[in-house]
């Protein structure tokens, strides 16, 4: 019972003095006075009886015991706080006076009797005499005020007698059973007034003098069995209280009396014979004593040394084997403390020698300085390593380890200096099969604590443990071994190098391949049995994980663990679910040094599988997805037939989702088979993830397709019968939105169908695969128990699928990310598919929705290219022919919609035919002009320009696109431009194709780069990525370091040109010194803002000329869009690399290129551009040359040897614009391929091969990689060696699209016999105008159409068509047509004609626009005026109004009965501007003819003419009869009066 475990003073509600027992009661009929007016009362009346010195001793006595209730009673109202100034003085008196009253009653009694007597004084009885515990209760007061009073009471000697009763107390035990109340409470202020004592150390000394701590104490230890229970506790707090507050004197005390040593042999002659508690209590007792007195003197210690207390602590602590019960008891525990405080008492250090054994651990520092308490009594050790030797029990055991553990905690030199003298935890492995279980853990427990704390690796004891496995390999300690050797082993990498060298991992290979033999020779016989723990399963499951430690991260142990023949006997613990997880581990491991083997394995397992195994098909596919993770993992996967593997195992789950289910798989839920699904679509996923070679794989080998088929097969899809089932029109209601759909097919309350559900799920894991993110969001827990009830497994999936993404969630830059875009091509063959009979209504609302979120995922262009590139628009058309032809069709306008996006990006001509001669069939068959309307509608949506040009509209040419945002790099690599070679250089050296030559380098004449780009996003100006034109590195023979020698750039910041002819290293940004991004060399650089020239979205020329003049000096200029932008004088290309002046006759300078960002360059930024035609001239071209290149546009592919100029007879000679063998190299995707390296080395040369598997940074000899070739058009041309071309570098940011648009496409289908049938079929306006609209489209953005027109005299059959329909006629096709001519828009482009079939044939046919109904000839001569009138363009337009013979058609206009006068002069205005912009004799001999034909007969007085007389519709303005012939004659005559004198007459070449 330790002091502060009485009450304290200040709670009152528990004090055992709070009652007011023996106190004067309050006045009658009044309050009780406050604490101040009782202080004062008290002080009052003590210095009365101070004055009572001339009373007798009874009489002083009773006076003051009168003040005592007052003083209790002040004390209590006063919350414990004492005002009373003469405090030290009562104490004196009233201690006094207690002590007096002890002495009476202990005096001349036998010991028994002065226990009774004592008592008696000291209880509160109520109603009787109770001075002596009125005493009692004050003199505790004042004990508990300040240190002062404690004095004064400490003086009196009360201490010793207040011993003394306690001895007596305890020693003699009450007769009643039963203890008062009042017991307690004067017990409690008895033994807190001692205990206040003794903290006094005047009080103490007076206990010198006497016997009674002697006797006392001695008691304790002798008197156990007879002492009185109810002082027990009391009288070892007291005790305790005395031990913490010793002194020197008391020490010698202690000695003197020998009470230690007595202490020591009453206990050991009592150690067998009481209870292990009492015993263990009073040995604390004791040892509490020798500790508390340590810090001051050791002799007590010596003491207890001498007195044989090592050999009594063994014997009372083995006293506890077999008594815990498995409970700690508290003597034990504080016994077991002192034990261990007793091991840090020694005069000195112990001295060990260091014996470390290595390796260690990284953090591991060993110090032999003392860095906190260390042991150093081995003795007292010795007795809790004895005990552990001898005892059995758990909780003693287990005690005894948490005791060393604390001492390692105290500092970790413990450890050491303990192992490395009595070889504690060494000697306890050996002890440890006879050991409790719970002794075990806690001891591999205290291991760990070794390497976990201490960062300490025991290998001896290690060793111990390892043979412990070694000779009891099947007992439960084994299994606790092995469990702590899991922990080590996981957690440093060492350990997988210690424990194979100690041979543990071979000895562990060696049990589990007996347990395999085992279980090879018992499978099938034995029944699992589920719910009980069997210790040997428990144990070979131990050992498979700690394989699966040791292996992680050591290559060493895997190879091993091949090497012992492992590999089939782990095989065969897959069957066994409980290991099936370790196995798998081990086989991943392996998978470092054997991929091929571990997909090998996993693939076999799968297809070998029965149906009922579908938990291990589901842990095989989620092993075989960690393993997808690395590039090795994959490729090992394609080798050993993966995908093949996959795909048999979804054609095995044919008819698993039928509904309802086959009885074939009535014992598998459709839940599970849902699961099972997932995983494999899962693995797909992830092995064509970011991987080209398997992507390649699986494109070329046809595997989506097979894809598709087993997913047709599952059963939840339409049987083909049911594809063109009649569908009913229902109720015009807005589809859900797919995500909708799929939400409710994934809840856990489903209400769809089950078939319906089935489909919705397969869609979404489909559309999560596309996405890229179906392996990327799996959730692989274990799937649900099989359920009986459809319902119930309907839910199955919610663990895996929670909320299906939104597609919003899955947007880059406002766009959907498709990154298997064949898997949306199973989604189109999956569409018709959907329609289930059972559920009609249900069936169109999924189809429609599917429908809606593919058209949602082709919003963009680049998605629609990525899907033209997959052939997506054949598998529409095979897969959902019926719903494109069917308008009636709920899916038919959102199928036309996809199939007019992906048309207008790129489409075969054999995909175009059928869709235009359905069409053109169903306008032929029907009277009204709707379905010619819908088509016409449709072409448009094909046909209209996707980027403006500010040229003209152009359709896009086939690109190499440039994304710098995924990874920071993507380019195309030019191997081998030149090979300069030394004259003792072989020429097999060199690269390249041809049979000429090397190609000298730098050229000597000069060079012009000319290119098509677009730039899609801009980079950051923060980011710095500058747009790569061209970068031409050189690298000289058997030196370290290439140098860039030419390279032209976009720079973000500035929107600058940056061309420069400077050496600079070639190396990493990183690698870059700050000097390099200084100014550049003088001469080397020229830079020209060129930004408000460039616009995104838009097709650009580049074109950069390098003129090589005198000595080293060259003329730069640049070009954009035709426009020159800048020029300077600058220094051309040196001839050798860098600092080099000369080169080795056997050496040879390798020349090579870079369009777009290199590896080496790698910055990711926001940049995204495309490339079109690329050409590297090596001679600068002229400005006519250029304007040529800019006129065939971006579709050119040519080499320009035979070029038609736009605009010129195409049936005309063509002529070369550039000498063969300046050409070095042409790029065009059209003219591209997908290889390899290896077929590169046998169709070109084994050095450009090399190089570009170099830069691809892959194998020379690689034959799977997919490697994307832009073959040099020039290839073929006579001259010197040239490059082979350009391959691809990077997968993510790299893309090609071949362009191939609609309007394109229809030049190989009829063309504009097309075009003009649309025309022929129109009955009213609105399909009139749409029938225009697509003959603009195509006419304004592909010249071949042109041409094809004027082949087939296109432009009069649409003046012969439009004159049959004049009545259909308006401003708005009036406006196309102006456009098609090229005059129509006014202001915003130069208006001259460039179409001169529709100006000649259309716009010139006057006869075609007289007739229309909204008088569209006056527009038309408005139109014609202005364009003559043009200031820029007004001659240009009125040549070619004289090649369209614009003046007769005019002149012969005034014969037309309908002409009206008013249009006369009109007429007349635009004779005279053709005349002004193109004077021609020939024309102006007709108008002259004419005005001699408006002369009158001789016969006819022409003043007799009436000019005023009404008009006459019916006669012609020009009739001689006419009295307006008179007038038209005039005005002609005024108007050749005012062109032959006017200063603006251009004369024609007549």
């Amino acid at each position: 019972m330790e002091a502060g475990e009485l009450p304290k003073a200040e709670d009152r509600a528990e004090d055992p003095g709070s009652q007011d027992e023996g106190q004067p009661a309050s006045p009658p009929g009044g309050q009780s006075p406050g604490p101040t007016a009782l202080w004062d009362m008290l002080e009052g009346k003590f210095l009365e009886y101070q004055q009572l010195t001339h009373r007798t001793p009874e009489g002083r006595q009773r006076s003051l015991l009168s003040l005592l209730p007052l003083f209790l009673k002040a004390w209590e109202h006063s919350v414990g706080i004492i005002c009373f100034p003469s405090l030290q003085r009562l104490a004196e008196d009233v201690s006094n006076q207690l002590a007096q009253q002890i002495q009476m009653v202990l005096a001349g009694k036998p010991a028994e009797e002065a226990r009774v007597a004592a008592g008696q004084l000291l209880r509160w009885r109520g109603d009787t005499d109770q001075d002596g515990h009125l005493l009692l209760k004050s003199v505790y007061v004042l004990t508990r005020t300040d240190e002062e009073t404690l004095g004064r009471v400490a003086e009196s000697g009360l201490l010793a007698l207040l011993l003394q009763c306690l001895y007596l107390f305890f020693v003699f035990p009450v007769d009643k059973d039963e203890l008062l109340e009042s017991d307690l409470q004067g017990q409690r202020m008895f033994v807190q007034m001692l205990l206040n004592l003794c903290s006094e150390p005047q009080g103490l000394e007076g206990l010198l003098s006497g016997s009674e701590l002697q006797s006392l104490l001695i008691a304790t230890t002798c008197l156990q069995e007879h002492s009185c229970r109810f002082w027990r506790e009391p009288t070892f707090c007291v005790l305790r209280a005395i031990s913490r507050a010793q002194s020197p004197s008391i020490i010698q005390y202690l000695q003197a009396t020998d009470c230690v040593r007595l202490s020591v042999q009453n206990l050991s002659r009592l150690v067998d014979t009481l209870p292990a508690p009492e015993v263990s209590e009073a040995v604390s007792l004791v040892l509490s004593f020798v500790k508390d007195s340590y810090p001051v003197s050791s002799t007590l210690l010596q003491e207890f040394e001498n007195g044989e207390g090592y050999p009594l602590l063994l014997r009372v602590l083995l006293r506890y084997d077999g008594l815990t019960q498995g409970e700690v008891d508290p003597q034990l525990e504080e016994l077991l403390g002192l034990v261990v405080w007793l091991t840090t008492c020694g005069r000195s250090e112990l001295k060990v020698f260091d014996s470390i054994t290595y390796p260690q651990l990284e953090g591991f520092k060993f110090h032999q300085e003392s860095s906190g308490v260390t042991v150093k009594n081995l003795q007292a050790f010795q007795v809790l390593q004895n005990v552990f030797h001898k005892a059995s029990d758990s909780v003693l055991c287990t005690q005894v380890l948490l005791a060393i553990k604390t001492m390692w905690a105290w500092n970790p030199r413990n450890f050491f200096l303990l192992e490395w003298t009595l070889q504690p935890i060494s000697q306890f492995v050996e002890l440890m099969p006879s050991k409790p279980t719970q002794v075990q853990e806690h001891f591999f427990q205290l291991l760990e604590a070794l390497v976990f704390r201490l960062h300490y690796v025991p290998h001896e004891i290690l060793s111990k443990v390892q043979h412990l496995i070694k000779e009891s390999p099947q007992s439960s300690c084994t299994l606790v071994v092995l469990k702590s050797i899991l922990k080590i082993t996981g957690s440093d990498p060492l350990f997988t190098d210690i424990f194979r060298d100690s041979g543990l991992l071979g000895l562990l290979l060696a049990q589990l391949r007996k347990q395999a033999k085992i279980m090879r020779k018992s499978a099938g016989s034995k029944e699992p049995s589920l719910g009980i723990q069997d210790p040997e399963k428990e144990l070979t499951g131990v050992m498979l994980r700690t394989v699966v430690a040791l292996l992680k991260g050591s290559v060493r142990n895997a190879v091993v663990l091949k090497d012992h023949g492992m590999v089939p006997f782990i095989k065969i613990f897959l069957d066994d679910e409980c290991y099936r997880e370790a196995s798998l581990s081990i086989l991943e491991q392996l998978s470092v040094i054997n991929a091929e083997e571990y997909a090998s394995i996993i693939v076999g397992a799968l297809c070998s599988s029965t149906q009922g195994e579908l938990q291990l098909k589901l842990d095989l596919l989620q092993s075989l997805l960690r393993i997808l993770e690395t590039p090795k993992g994959r490729a090992a996967f394609r080798v050993s037939s993966g995908f093949t593997g996959l795909l048999s195992l979804l054609s095995d789950l044919e008819g698993s989702l039928h509904t309802p289910p086959l009885q074939v798989w009535g014992a598998v839920s459709r839940s599970q088979t849902l699961e099972l699904l997932l995983h494999t679509l899962c693995a797909l996923s992830a092995a064509l993830h970011l991987d080209p070679v398997n992507s390649d794989f699986f494109r070329r080998h046809g595997l989506f397709e097979k894809l598709a088929e087993d997913l047709c097969s599952l059963g939840c899809f339409g049987a083909p019968e049911e594809e063109g089932a009649l569908q009913h029109s229902w109720p015009d209601t807005k589809a859900r939105p797919l995500a909708k759909l799929l939400s409710t097919a994934f809840s856990p309350d489903c209400p769809l169908p089950a078939r319906a559900q089935s489909c919705l799920q397969v869609l979404g894991f489909l559309d999560s695969m596309a996405s890229g993110i179906l392996h990327l969001r799996r959730d692989l827990r274990q799937p649900p128990a099989a359920d009986a009830q459809e319902g119930e497994a309907t839910g199955g999936l919610q663990g895996s699928f929670k909320q299906w993404p939104d597609l919003e969630e899955r947007l880059d830059e406002g766009d959907a990310v498709i990154m298997h875009p064949g898997i949306v091509c199973i989604m189109v063959r999956l569409l018709p598919r959907l329609y289930h009979r059972d559920h009609p209504q249900l069936s169109e609302e999924i189809q429609c929705s599917v429908a809606s979120h593919l058209l949602s995922l082709v919003k963009s262009e680049k998605n629609r290219q990525v899907m033209c590139e997959a052939g997506m628009l054949r598998m529409l058309m095979a897969s959902c022919h019926g719903a494109l032809r069917a308008s009636s069709s709920p899916l038919h306008t959102r199928l036309i919609r996809i199939f007019e996006k992906l048309a207008s990006q790129a489409i075969e001509p054999d995909m175009l035919r059928p869709a235009v001669a359905q069409d053109r069939a169903s306008s032929g068959a029907s009277r009204d002009s709707i379905p010619a309307l819908q088509m016409a509608l449709s072409l448009i949506s094909m046909t209209s320009p996707r980027n403006l040009q500010p040229q003209r509209a152009a359709l896009a040419p086939s690109f190499v696109e440039f994304d710098m945002s995924v990874e920071g790099y993507g380019c195309l690599f030019i191997p081998t431009l030149s090979t300069v070679m030394g004259t003792g250089t072989e020429y097999s050296i060199s690269g390249g194709i041809g049979t000429g030559g090397a190609r000298p380098f730098p050229p000597p004449g000069g060079l012009t780069f000319s290119c098509w780009f677009l730039v899609s996003r801009q980079a950051a100006v923060t980011e710095a990525h500058p747009l790569r034109f061209l970068t031409l590195v050189r690298h000289l023979a058997r030196t370290e370091q290439p140098f860039v020698c030419f390279s032209a750039s976009l720079c973000p910041d500035s929107l600058s040109l940056v061309v420069s002819t400077e050496e600079k290293e070639f190396q990493p940004l990183d690698v870059m010194e700050p000097e390099d991004t200084t100014e550049p060399s003088a001469g080397r650089q020229l830079q020209v803002r060129c930004g408000q020239l460039l616009a995104c979205g838009q097709w650009h020329h580049l074109a950069v000329v390098v003129t090589k003049e005198m000595k080293r000096n060259c003329t730069v200029s640049t070009y954009l869009d035709g426009q020159a932008i800048g020029s300077a004088k600058m220094l051309y290309i040196q001839a050798l690399p860098g600092p080099f002046i000369s080169m080795d006759p056997s050496s040879f300078v390798d020349v090579y290129g870079y369009i777009a960002t290199p590896r080496i360059w790698r910055q990711k930024s926001s940049l995204i551009w495309r490339l079109g035609p690329t050409y590297l001239f090596e001679e600068p071209i002229s400005m006519d040359t250029l304007e040529v290149i800019i006129k065939l546009g971006p579709r050119y592919c040519g080499n320009f040897q035979a070029v038609h100029t736009p605009g010129e007879d195409p049936d005309g000679e063509a002529t070369p614009l550039i000498a063969e063998e300046k050409v070095s190299f042409g790029l065009h995707v059209a003219s591209s391929s997908i290889t390899n390296v290896a077929d590169l080395r046998n169709t070109y040369n084994e050095v450009d091969s090399r190089l570009i598997a170099k830069e691809m940074n892959i194998s020379s000899r690689d034959h799977t990689t997919p490697v994307f070739l832009l073959r040099n058009c020039a290839g073929h041309l006579s001259g010197l060696l040239r490059t082979l071309g350009a391959v691809a570098v990077g997968q993510l940011g790299v893309r090609v699209f071949h362009s191939s648009p609609a309007a394109s496409s229809l030049d190989f289908i009829g063309g504009p016999a097309i075009l003009l049938g649309l025309i022929s079929l129109a009955t009213d306006e609105h399909t009139m105008y749409a029938a225009v609209k697509v003959l603009h489209s195509v006419l304004t953005s592909n010249p071949m159409c042109d041409h094809l027109m004027q082949h087939i005299s296109g432009y009069q059959i649409l003046a012969f068509l439009l004159r049959k329909k004049t009545s259909l006629l308006n401003r708005r096709i009036l406006q196309l047509i102006l456009s098609v001519a090229g005059t129509a828009e006014l202001g915003f482009r130069p208006s001259a004609v460039t179409n001169m079939g529709v100006f000649q044939h259309i716009l010139c046919d006057f006869e075609l626009w007289m007739n229309t109904a909204d008088n569209l000839e006056l527009a038309l001569f408005s139109h014609l005026t202005d364009i003559l009138q043009s200031p820029r363009e007004g001659a240009r337009n009125a040549e070619v109004a004289h090649q369209a013979q614009l003046i007769p058609k005019l002149v012969f206009l005034f014969n037309e009965p309908s002409l009206a006068p008013a249009k006369v002069p009109t007429i007349i205005g635009i004779l005279g501007c053709q005349l002004r912009g193109h004077f021609s004799i020939r024309d102006l001999l007709r108008i002259g003819l004419f005005v001699v034909y408006t002369l009158k007969p001789s016969s006819v007085e022409e003043t007799q003419v009436c000019m005023d007389g009404a008009p006459v519709s019916s006669v012609p303005a020009g009739s001689q009869t006419s009295g307006k012939t008179i007038r038209l004659r005039n005005q002609l005559l005024e108007m050749l009066l005012s062109v032959i004198s006017s200063p603006q007459l251009h004369l024609s070449s007549e």
